[in-house]
């Protein structure tokens, strides 16, 4: 099998990107997977570079020479010890995960990016493309984070094919905020056209962790596990983070954070 574990960045490259860049470069070796990482490369050039870029393994044809393309946002980082192997997994298309607990926020907050946002987004999808996007037992919108993208060449190519072009999605959304505009809830919604497989990734490779509410300290969003294999980083006031606060965040309770307490 030919893997590829693919990142890039737009811009002043912050520390923290680089250290996930090393670390993913390491993980990559452990797996037998090559790696590549682009920086201040555009090369979709569609809206939003700086964000779409992500989608280059799919318009790009020398990516479909490989059998697995894992695509990895910047402030994605594995485990201490990591074990496990992503491109052991039995797919045909294209994997991603929820976003744990974020449908509770979105539907509890009102303004722009939100669960009527998100409603609004749901209809022009339906009425434009006939896309049914996917809901919970409550009748809720799904959440699907594009930080850890998982394809198959088949994937790739039946992606090239079939997706939308971006700049048509974009002029569908522009009465709503550019985030529905942009990389994550454009990839969500080529998911559900029918003309690709999806595979619902376990969250063990993509924890996400990030602030939720006000206080002194900020209280914590923490979907990590013992079965955690990759952490999603989105912590606020990423540009201040040192090896210290990278390790603790990723492989430590936070009562155990170093920088914390």
């Amino acid at each position: 099998m030919k893997n590829l574990i693919y990142q890039f960045w737009n811009g002043d490259v912050p520390y923290y990107a680089k250290r996930s860049s090393s670390m993913m470069k390491s993980y990559a070796d452990y797996v037998g997977a090559e790696y590549r990482v682009d920086y201040n490369s555009s090369y979709v050039k569609s809206g939003s570079p700086e964000y779409m870029n992500c989608f280059r393994p799919i318009h790009d044809a020398s990516f479909h020479e490989y059998d697995n393309v894992l695509f990895l946002d910047m402030d994605i980082f594995p485990v201490e010890n990591i074990k496990d192997n992503i491109f052991e997994l039995n797919h045909t298309g294209i994997a991603l995960a929820q976003e744990i607990g974020m449908t509770d926020i979105r539907y509890s907050n009102t303004g722009r990016i939100s669960g009527q946002a998100d409603e609004k987004w749901a209809k022009i999808l339906k009425d434009a493309y006939d896309i049914m996007l996917p809901r919970d037992d409550k009748n809720r919108l799904m959440v699907y984070n594009s930080g850890v993208v998982l394809y198959s060449q088949q994937g790739l190519i039946e992606a090239q094919k079939s997706f939308i072009p971006i700049n048509e999605y974009q002029s569908k959304m522009r009465g709503l905020d550019r985030f529905y505009s942009l990389d994550q809830n454009y990839l969500h919604a080529m998911l559900f056209t029918g003309t690709v497989n999806f595979t619902e990734l376990d969250t063990k490779w993509n924890s996400q962790i990030y602030y939720n509410g006000q206080g002194n300290p900020r209280p914590i969003k923490d979907n990590r596990t013992d079965k955690t294999q990759f952490v999603h980083l989105q912590l606020r006031g990423r540009n201040t983070l040192t090896d210290e606060k990278i390790y603790d965040i990723v492989n430590l309770p936070i009562h155990s954070w170093r920088h914390r307490k």
